[in-house]
């Protein structure tokens, strides 16, 4: 009998968490004035949201519940177009509504466009590529990713350079790192064999250990450089 009465009251108990759960968690997707208040209170100015789309199905991640994306401009700037995504997520014993998040892209489309600004005065050879999360949609991106190369002596400092100075214009606009940024630079000198190349990557990690100023750039790459042909003198021919 005692013991019938400890298992129910077990089960009381994990209904009780379980209720308390579901109510804690968030189901719905933001609404648009949400978006906006959000943006707002991330960057200090105000924000207008101009469309929004349901892309829950083509989702790139198959464990969401329910994504929206929202088309935004900066109030002042509605000539600026960025995407905000909501997405809804079960993370615990499948309980939907578990992780209800907002990302944006605010960061880096004001990293690209500095970085094309300052690049435009230079020789610095580069590409653009974007990480698109909705399958079916090559509009809404969510990373950009900045290819450039070839990187050598001859134009290093030049390079580090453009990316200080774009780094320096998107912290004096968001006042945080681009995390959804990610360079990649391909570093070769004239003198090494064809198939010889050091690709070297400047992400968020880099972030946590380094800052944005020319010299630091520059230093990391060429310590990177440094690590590459010791690895090559290891293995050897």
């Amino acid at each position: 009998m005692a013991g019938k009465i400890k298992a129910g009251i077990c089960f009381a108990s994990l209904i009780c968490a379980l209720a308390l759960l579901l109510t804690s968690c968030d189901f719905r997707l933001k609404s648009e004035r949400e978006v906006e208040k959000y943006l707002e209170k991330q960057y200090g100015q105000e924000f207008t949201v101009l469309s929004s789309e349901s892309v829950t199905d083509d989702y790139y991640n198959d464990d969401v519940w329910r994504v929206m994306a929202y088309t935004v401009s900066p109030k002042d700037d509605p000539e600026t177009q960025f995407f905000v995504f909501n997405t809804v997520e079960g993370e615990s014993f499948g309980v939907p509504g578990f992780r209800n998040g907002l990302q944006d892209t605010y960061p880096l489309d004001i990293f690209g466009r500095a970085f094309e600004t300052w690049a435009a005065e230079t020789d610095v050879e580069y590409s653009f590529n974007y990480f698109y999360p909705v399958k079916s949609s090559s509009v809404y991106y969510s990373c950009l990713y900045v290819d450039i190369e070839p990187v050598s002596l001859g134009n290093l400092e030049m390079v580090c350079t453009v990316l200080s100075q774009a780094y320096a214009d998107t912290f004096g606009i968001v006042k945080d790192i681009p995390y959804g940024v990610t360079v990649n630079l391909t570093y070769r000198e004239p003198a090494w064999s064809e198939d010889q190349s050091c690709l070297i990557k400047i992400d968020s990690l880099y972030f946590s250990r380094f800052d944005t100023n020319t010299e630091t750039i520059e230093k990391y790459i060429l310590d990177e450089v440094g690590k590459y042909q010791e690895r090559l003198e290891q293995t050897g021919p």
